[in-house]
């Protein structure tokens, strides 16, 4: 015990003596700007790093590691909240009520919530990580592939919980969910699946990708004339700091479980904090008295995935030092930091190394806390921006997402499934389809399908034995009282009454029918490539979209079909769909430049500036776009389709 206690005490004075505080907080400030900028995520922040401080000593650079993993957590929230877009991809649960609560006009009490949510979630995640660093080993071996199996399973199973207008619709995004994470190789026999012969599909979909398409570019095509974030009839001083740090300490039950299911999760190699932002809201969800307020601006949905992600940060070191095991890109950008210094993970880290160890799990702490009070001292300015005329940042912002779309990984694939997930997303929020679902399932979807094959190889050679594992059986043990909590009478909410949008609906419903039709069909055709699990996914979904398709049609309509293009929708509607299309015959420069132009030209007077104003813009726009690939990222992707027309007339 006295070696541990002076390793802690060389940690904190590694943390906070002077000048090695500069780095910390020098780390902290440039992980929060660029977690603010939607898309840019802490990965390529760090990857950047790595490369900088190559000449660094090791204390150095675990100060500045340790900082951009919290610094990057809780800034990803604040877009998520303001302008529902999520900074990265754990972030995305917080906007399903942080952004509601900013469009009532209480952008300055989510955000306070969520930096207090934030801190104490750290605080936790750090107590609990220097409470169990010396008995480590033994409790991460316990979670192997039937108890991730399971962990999922307890995270899907809380879609019970969210209160949809239509219990029916929410089983079809679920299965279609946990579809979209299928596609790309089979985790058994590495087959490709649903790829259609493309490549680019073949890792499937990219979660990224996904999620600035589902929430950010379904949310930029309602950004119609006139628009704010913070509706007309809010109340400016709606929103207060104080109250959204008192919430938290409200709901201290919510605050410390949700931080247990973010830390629990962090420990176990492979999760992310993704998984333990929708666990945590599934769960927030399930033990309400009134789960129908969630969605709408509950401040409780707040509090649970900010909480669950921040104290899974400290958890997540755990695999890193004691395995090398990392659980996301950031992990494995840290985990090649420390090779590179010569640290290696396992017994080194945890013994002659443990001082090492704490200092990187002190300097996590300080940026996470640093976080927290930049986040509350700034509110009141960030909250400001929910009442500017977002219509006017329509098109910059679109254009940002789309081209770091294709940055982050270089594929116009990613594009591709950014626009057309945009467009689904659209469509479900318009046509009042439950949205939750879909995601959850998503996101879980490859976890769960990844550890139930393992599951089933090992349990084939009795390697496998549910009474014989106690954390399977007290996981198990957590879903059979959760669901029985779910469905009993006392937790059953009231539904909403749905609104059926005429043909709208119908048409959405047979679309997605057809799509299952055509999967499923592939899937049984096409029998050595995919597994019984996919096989039982894809008719299952088939099942079910028709007969919501059928229902659709059978039942008394209520025409407000107006509403799903209404506001001026329609234009930027039609062009999100047309840019896949035109990048592909004119190439991403072009295809910007096209969208500006139209976007810009369409309603607009008929004179002369105007028109040399739009032109101006979209060749601005064409440099722009070309300078980033060409030059800033250094892409090189595939040639336009148009080009290798002319290359072919000319060779001919």
């Amino acid at each position: 015990m006295q070696d541990y206690l002076a390793a802690v005490s060389v940690g904190l004075t590694n943390v906070l003596t002077f000048p090695n505080i500069l780095i910390p907080v020098a780390g902290t400030l440039i992980a929060m700007v660029g977690s603010f900028l939607p898309g840019i995520g802490n990965a390529s922040l760090a990857a950047l790093v790595l490369v900088a401080t190559l000449g660094w000593d090791p204390v150095s650079v675990l100060l500045m590691f340790g900082a951009l993993t919290g610094g990057a957590t809780f800034m990803g929230s604040i877009t998520a909240i303001l302008f529902n877009i999520p900074g990265n991809a754990s972030s995305a649960a917080v906007l399903l009520d942080g952004y509601p609560m900013a469009r009532r006009g209480e952008a300055k009490t989510a955000i306070a919530c969520a930096a207090t949510a934030s801190a104490i979630g750290s605080l936790f995640g750090v107590l609990v990580l220097l409470s169990i660093l010396p008995v480590v080993q033994p409790l991460l071996l316990e979670f192997g592939p039937l108890e991730r199996l399971l962990l999922g399973i307890w995270g899907l199973s809380t879609i019970i919980a969210i209160p949809n207008s239509s219990a029916s619709r929410a089983l079809a995004v679920t299965l279609l969910g946990l579809i979209c994470a299928m596609i790309g190789a089979d985790p058994s026999t590495g087959l490709p699946r649903w790829t259609f012969g493309s490549l680019q599909l073949f890792d499937g979909f990219g979660t990224v990708a996904v999620l600035l398409g589902f929430f950010t570019l379904s949310e930029i095509v309602g950004w119609r004339k006139n628009f704010r974030i913070s509706s007309e009839n809010a109340n400016p001083a709606a929103g207060s700091i104080r109250r959204g740090i008192a919430s938290v300490f409200k709901h201290p039950v919510l605050t410390v479980r949700s931080s247990v299911i973010g830390t629990l999760v962090g420990l176990i190699p492979g999760v992310g904090g993704t998984v333990a932002s929708f666990v945590s809201y599934g769960q927030a969800v399930q033990w309400s008295d009134n789960p129908e307020r969630f969605g709408q601006g509950d401040v409780r949905g707040v509090i649970a995935p900010e909480a669950a992600v921040d104290s899974k940060d400290g958890g997540s070191l755990l695999p890193v030092l004691a395995f090398g095991l990392p659980g996301s890109e950031g992990g494995v950008i840290l985990l090649t930091a420390l090779t590179i210094h010569g640290l290696v993970p396992g017994t080194p880290m945890l013994t002659e190394d443990l001082s090492l160890s704490l200092t990187l799990i002190f300097a996590l702490l300080m940026s996470n806390i640093l976080t927290s009070i930049v986040g509350v001292t700034l509110a009141p300015w960030l909250a400001r921006l929910t009442r500017l005329r977002i219509d006017k940042i329509a098109l910059p912002a679109l254009i940002t997402s789309l081209v770091t779309i294709v940055q982050l990984n270089g594929l116009l694939a990613d594009l591709y499934v950014a626009v057309g997930f945009g467009l689904f997303g659209y469509l479900l929020k318009r046509l009042d389809w439950p949205r939750v679902p879909f995601i959850i399932a998503f996101i879980l979807g490859s976890f769960i399908e990844t550890n139930l094959a393992l599951t089933l190889r090992l349990s084939e050679v009795g390697r496998v034995s549910l009474f014989q594992q106690p954390a399977a059986l007290i996981i198990l043990g957590l879903i059979l009282a959760s669901m029985i909590w779910m469905l009993s009478g006392r937790k059953v909410a009231q539904r909403a009454a749905f609104t059926i949008k005429g043909r709208a609906d119908a048409a959405l419903a047979f679309g997605l029918a057809l799509l299952a039709l055509l999967l499923s069909a592939t899937a049984i055709l096409g029998f050595g490539y995919y597994s019984t699990y996919a096989q039982i996914l894809a008719l299952s979904t088939t099942l079910v979209c028709f007969a919501i398709a059928f229902a659709s049609v059978t039942r008394p309509r209520r025409t407000s079909e107006n509403t799903v293009f209404s506001d001026g929708r329609a234009l930027p509607f039609a062009l999100l769909a047309g840019v896949p299309i035109a990048t592909f015959v004119f190439g991403l420069a072009a295809a910007m430049a096209l969208l500006t132009f139209i976007w810009l030209w369409v309603g607009t007077e008929n004179n002369l500036q105007r028109k040399s104003f739009v032109w101006g813009v979209s060749a601005i726009i064409f440099a722009g776009v070309t300078y980033v690939v060409e030059v800033t990222a250094r892409l090189r992707l595939p040639d336009p389709f148009i080009l290798t027309i002319f290359d072919r007339l000319i060779a001919g």
